[in-house]
């Protein structure tokens, strides 16, 4: 018996609108990773190969090494209330990618006046399906790969730039291919933009590994202050700005340090608390088998996938921890080992 494809109907109303459209806004979500960054330009730059005009928009300038992707000269932050500029044009469409919830667009929903057709490209479980069209598959590596599909099945441009991006999205999103979401598919979408030059090793030192000597120090200092609890099954770690200050580091210089904890042995549950303000911290949460995290990050109004998910909560750090360790421990102890 054939399985029909649930995406052939998606992808066919989509291209057909993006063929139609002279204007496009491309947003992803507030601090973007490579997944969102890599398919928002590889995505703009094949519809502008498309001979349409097309603005990527971001929440602040990037920093290394995502700044080193290929395209990023092309993106642009929020315009300043009252200006004269491409915000007073009429998008026909507007695409948010890699983003589960329109709220997560932050400051760039400014710049979405409400006018034009919206489309939603994304993989997460959790994803609210906002957009009036929606391409969405939790069953997809990464966003990356949804939008190779859609340049595919559109037969839209193809070039080594649209090639390197989508591949470091995939790459990023995958663990270099080492995390359950790789999937076979995954591999063989890989290998054709291999095709076009695309260099593994490159991408990874240059954009995903890419980092100056202050991360190293905050790694020092953060691996410094891991906590163990329930057992050793939950592996917890605490950035705070005093840190960030000492080291000189960023935010995005804490990009992976998540997985530390989680490979200790006995630890079924990895968390990262990033302090962003006073009473505002960040939970990256990662799980290495067991544990759906989307579902746990879901209970403090978060989301992501069953493997990597996070939330942002407010008040004292003492009494976060203290709520979602008895949230953890709570899901732990439900979930056979």
């Amino acid at each position: 018996m054939d399985v029909v494809d649930p995406l052939l109907d998606p992808l066919k109303r989509i291209i057909g609108l993006l063929k139609g459209g002279r204007r496009f806004l491309l947003m992803t979500h507030e601090d973007p990773d490579a997944d969102g960054l890599g398919s928002m330009i590889a995505f703009g730059k094949s519809l502008t190969d498309l001979g349409k005009e097309v603005v990527l928009l971001i929440q602040k300038p990037i920093n290394p090494p995502l700044a080193l992707l290929k395209g990023t000269e092309r993106m642009r932050t929020p315009w300043k209330p009252g200006k004269v500029s491409e915000s007073e044009k009429d998008f026909d469409i507007v695409v948010a990618l890699d983003c589960a919830e329109k709220e997560r667009l932050g400051v760039c929903v400014s710049a979405w006046s409400g006018g034009g057709v919206t489309i939603n490209i994304d993989h997460h479980e959790t994803n609210t399906f906002f957009g009036q069209y929606n391409l969405v598959d939790a069953n997809s590596s990464s966003t990356g790969e949804l939008v190779y599909r859609l340049i595919r099945a559109g037969d839209f441009p193809m070039d080594p730039e649209i090639a390197e991006n989508l591949f470091t999205a995939i790459q990023s999103d995958t663990g270099s291919f080492r995390y359950t979401n790789t999937t076979s598919t995954t591999m063989r979408i890989s290998a054709d933009l291999m095709e076009y030059g695309v260099n593994p090793w490159d991408v990874s030192q240059r954009i995903l590994n890419g980092y100056g000597p202050v991360r190293l120090k905050l790694l020092s200092m953060a691996l410094d202050r891991v906590e163990f609890h329930n057992k050793g099954r939950i592996g917890m770690m605490v950035v705070s700005r005093g840190m960030f200050t000492e080291s000189g580091a960023r935010d995005s210089d804490t990009e992976g340090f998540v997985d530390y904890p989680r490979y200790v042995e006995g630890v079924e549950l990895a968390v990262m608390i990033t302090e962003k303000s006073e009473n505002t911290h960040k939970f990256s949460i990662r799980s290495n088998a067991r544990v759906n995290v989307a579902d746990l990050a879901s209970r403090f109004g978060g989301g992501g996938h069953a493997r990597a998910a996070g939330f942002t909560g407010n008040g004292s750090l003492g009494t976060l921890k203290k709520d979602f360790l008895f949230e953890a421990g709570r899901l732990l102890n439900e979930t056979p080992r």
